[in-house]
């Protein structure tokens, strides 16, 4: 067995292994929109609720798909064994710190595009050292995604993701300033995505 089929049979189970508990989780807190219940709405980038769902099986079908498949090298940023592995541990990096901030927000969660003002701010855990761990591992899943495989159009995909998420977060900052008289001191004291650089 060479190295190189060794090394897409792991990226191939991590990917898969992380987009399937990605679907099934995403699913379950979505159901019949149980987030919102005895909830205020909060604003919200609706235009991204079906694009969201997209841009995420795309980015993991073509990630799969690069580990056996050849691509043009007009669509490819890299060819690299290192790059694809250390982009397939950033994803998985990324689901298990999603996953801890699911927990760590609990039923304060709702989606960017339908966004509902949660009972109270969460501090602890991720959140006390940045305001968006949910946004930050989702990014850091697609990121991975686009590292591993260097295809460009998902390096696109991510970065369009970032757009969208960037503009929710400055409007759910917004808005929290307004609902919660102790949000501006959070603010203060933590960072969005990583601390000490943003």
């Amino acid at each position: 067995m060479s190295s190189s089929f060794l090394l897409s049979i792991i990226c191939s189970v991590i990917v898969m292994f992380v987009f399937l508990r990605m679907a099934f989780s995403y699913t379950e807190k979505r159901a019949q929109q149980r987030y919102a219940l005895h909830k205020q709405k909060a604003p919200s980038v609706a235009s991204f609720r079906h694009l969201s769902k997209v841009l995420f099986i795309l980015s993991m079908l073509m990630t799969v798909s690069s580990y056996w498949l050849q691509y043009p090298d007009y669509l490819l940023l890299h060819h690299s064994e290192i790059l694809q592995l250390l982009g397939a541990f950033l994803v998985l990096f990324g689901y298990l710190c999603l996953n801890q901030s699911f927990k760590q927000l609990d039923n304060n969660y709702s989606p960017l595009f339908d966004a509902y003002k949660p009972f109270k701010l969460v501090k602890t855990g991720f959140y006390a050292y940045i305001r968006h761990p949910i946004y930050a591992f989702n990014l850091c899943v697609s990121f991975g995604l686009a590292l591993s495989n260097g295809v460009l159009i998902v390096i696109f995909s991510a970065s369009l993701g970032l757009v969208f998420v960037l503009r929710a977060v400055f409007m759910e900052e917004a808005y929290l300033l307004h609902e919660f008289e102790e949000y501006a001191a959070y603010c203060n004291k933590t960072w969005r995505f990583i601390p000490y650089v943003f």
